[in-house]
C-alpha cells in the first residue's frame, strides 16, 4: 500500500469535512426561532380572519368528520393546513397575506408556525405535567371497560375507539413537545398568552 499517496487524501477530506462544518454552524444556529419569527406569526394569525370568512364555505367542504377519528400530528399542525388549501384560491391569498409579515411562502410561514405551536404545547405541558391523561391508566380503563359484563359491545366499542383516539392524541403532542428545542422556547415563552388568545379564538370560530 502506497501510504505517501494515501495521508494526502485523508488530509484533504479531514479539510474538507473541516470546511463542511464551519459552513453548517451558522446555518444550523440561524435555524433557532426568533422574537420576530414569533411577533409576525401571531400577528399574521390575528389578521387571519377576514380570509377565513372569504373561504369560510371552502373551508367547510374540506373538513371530514371522520378527521376527529385521524391522529393528529402536533408537529405539523400549521403544514398540514397549507397542504389542505394548495391549489385552492385560499392559497394565494394566503400567500399574499404572509407575504406582508416578512414570509417568503405559505409552507415558510408554515413551518415557522409548526416550530412555535410545538414550543407552546411543550411550554404548556411544562407549566402543567398533570394536564395529559396518563396513557398507563387509560389502557387500565380499557381492559377494566373490556372485562365488565354488563357493558353492551356497542358501547364497549365507542368507548374504546374514543380512549384509542385520545391515547393517539396524546403520544403525538408529547413527540412533538420533546422535539422542540430549549431555544424555541425561549423565543416563544415570552409571547404565550397572546399566541394562546389567537389560536383558541381560531378554535372557537
Amino acid at each position: 500500500m502506497n501510504h505517501r499517496n494515501t495521508q494526502p487524501r485523508l488530509n484533504v477530506l479531514q479539510a474538507g469535512l473541516l470546511l463542511l462544518s464551519l459552513a453548517l454552524a451558522p446555518l444550523a444556529h440561524s435555524e433557532n426561532l426568533t422574537e420576530d419569527d414569533v411577533t409576525s406569526f401571531i400577528a399574521s394569525m390575528e389578521a387571519m380572519q377576514p380570509l377565513i370568512d372569504k373561504h369560510q364555505d371552502f373551508i367547510e367542504s374540506i373538513e371530514d368528520p371522520a378527521d376527529n377519528e385521524r391522529e393528529v400530528d402536533f408537529a405539523r399542525m400549521m403544514s398540514s393546513m397549507v397542504d389542505e388549501v394548495k391549489g385552492h384560491e385560499m392559497y394565494d391569498d394566503l400567500d399574499d397575506l404572509v407575504d406582508d409579515f416578512g414570509f417568503s411562502s405559505p409552507e415558510a410561514w408554515a413551518r415557522k408556525g409548526d416550530r412555535i405551536v410545538s414550543a407552546w404545547f411543550a411550554i404548556e405541558m411544562e407549566a402543567q405535567p398533570d394536564m395529559a391523561p396518563d396513557i398507563a391508566e387509560m389502557e387500565r380503563a380499557i381492559a377494566e371497560m373490556e372485562n365488565n359484563p354488563d357493558m353492551p359491545e356497542a358501547a364497549k366499542a365507542q368507548m374504546r375507539e374514543m380512549m384509542e383516539q385520545m391515547m393517539a392524541t396524546v403520544s403525538s403532542a408529547s413527540r412533538a413537545a420533546k422535539q422542540v428545542s430549549d431555544a424555541d422556547k425561549r423565543a416563544v415563552r415570552p409571547h404565550v398568552e397572546r399566541l394562546k388568545a389567537v389560536m383558541e379564538r381560531d378554535d372557537n370560530e
